[in-house]
């Protein structure tokens, strides 16, 4: 096959580096076709369905015409909503007041009893915000007299349509949140208002390094789908999980900065556990890592089933593989440095550790039995 195809390949015996770029653009199917710009940039993240149309329509096709194709995804939001926008008595407001604040972009249905109950709690959250002085404001696709926010006119029907194409919108309620530059924060709005309704998180910008304790909100759609790298650290003294923190955090930055240029998903998400709760639990009884000590451990997991993906440092590393059959890899090192951390990654990428699977929860594995 390698033979007769007319473009350039990676070797297959460069396993490595198959695994970082499955990881980097979170491929998920086949095939897939990425499309980067001469900086190495994300231009698309998936052109197939692009390429597809081209061959099936050659002729008279003036979507070849638009190559390269920019995702609409990468441009800037805040100027795809149009310029004025209705409240729900009828007033117009113009794009000018909306300056300073993040906005949500609801793709919803009020005819629709799921979107009306999403809406419900979006209004507690909405007002509370609002009541509390900060710069957030909603514009929904589908105006209604009784809405408390925003609503772009039904004369942007277009705005609408290629808005709802720039994120791919198949289902709703959907809710995209946006900064005031008009950069995407998260596309896992509808997340963030059922684990957050108090606002708590407010404005749930991404960050390099999350405790899984608190499990903000804004992480929660990404942490099924990414490898996550965890420091477990419950039963560590106050100072011993600064250290492990502080360890973490430069490696954390240095993927979470590496994605952000790149224009892709991050390919990792780092963890520190510095308390216990259900989700820290079940990764220790799914790793069979044991209770929490005086002493870190560290785990890696690509995506998650029933848990989520993570690579857990407590001490007492652990790798997570869930979509290879609930794989995980341990750490198993005397000490947490951000070099043992990088080393450790570098390993799970060079395939150069132990394989173990995970266990399932026995009243889980008894449920599932029924």
């Amino acid at each position: 096959m390698m033979g007769i195809m007319p473009w350039l390949a990676v070797p297959l015996h460069r396993r490595p580096i198959h695994k970082k770029l499955t990881r980097r653009f979170q491929v998920r199917q086949i095939p897939m076709l990425v499309l980067l710009d001469s900086n190495g940039k994300t231009v698309h993240r998936d052109i197939t369905p692009a390429v597809t149309h081209i061959v099936e329509d050659a002729d008279g096709d003036t979507f070849a015409d638009q190559f390269p194709w920019t995702e609409k995804r990468y441009t800037n939001i805040k100027q795809m909503l149009g310029e004025s926008f209705l409240k729900g008595d009828g007033s117009s407001v113009s794009l000018k007041e909306l300056d300073g604040k993040y906005i949500g972009v609801l793709f919803s249905a009020n005819w629709h009893w799921h979107c009306r109950r999403f809406q419900q709690l979006l209004e507690y959250m909405y007002e509370k915000l609002k009541s509390e002085g900060q710069p957030f404001e909603v514009v929904d696709m589908d105006f209604s007299a009784e809405m408390r926010w925003l609503a772009m006119p039904e004369s942007s029907y277009e705005l609408k349509q290629k808005l709802g194409e720039a994120f791919r919108v198949e289902q709703c309620p959907m809710l995209i949140i946006i900064d005031p530059e008009g950069n995407v924060v998260t596309t896992e709005g509808v997340e963030i208002v059922n684990k957050d309704s108090e606002g708590e998180c407010f404005p749930w910008t991404p960050k390099p390094l999350y405790d899984l304790f608190t499990l903000e909100p804004e992480i929660l759609g990404e942490m099924n789908e990414t490898v996550t790298c965890v420091i477990l650290c419950e039963g560590c003294d106050k100072d011993t999980k600064a250290l492990v923190q502080e360890q973490m955090l430069p490696i954390a930055t240095e993927y979470f900065d590496e994605a952000k240029a790149s224009g892709c998903e991050a390919g990792i998400l780092f963890f520190v556990a510095t308390e216990t709760n259900d989700v820290v639990h079940q990764l220790r009884v799914s790793c069979e890592i044991g209770e929490a000590s005086n002493t870190p451990q560290m785990v890696i997991t690509p995506t998650s089933v029933n848990w989520f993906p993570c690579l857990t440092v407590v001490f007492s590393q652990v790798l997570l593989d869930i979509p290879d059959a609930g794989a995980f890899y341990v750490y198993d090192g005397q000490s947490i440095t951000t070099d043992d951390i990088r080393g450790f990654l570098q390993a799970y990428d060079e395939e150069q550790l132990e394989r173990r699977e995970l266990q399932e929860d026995e009243e889980d594995a008894q449920q599932d039995s029924k």
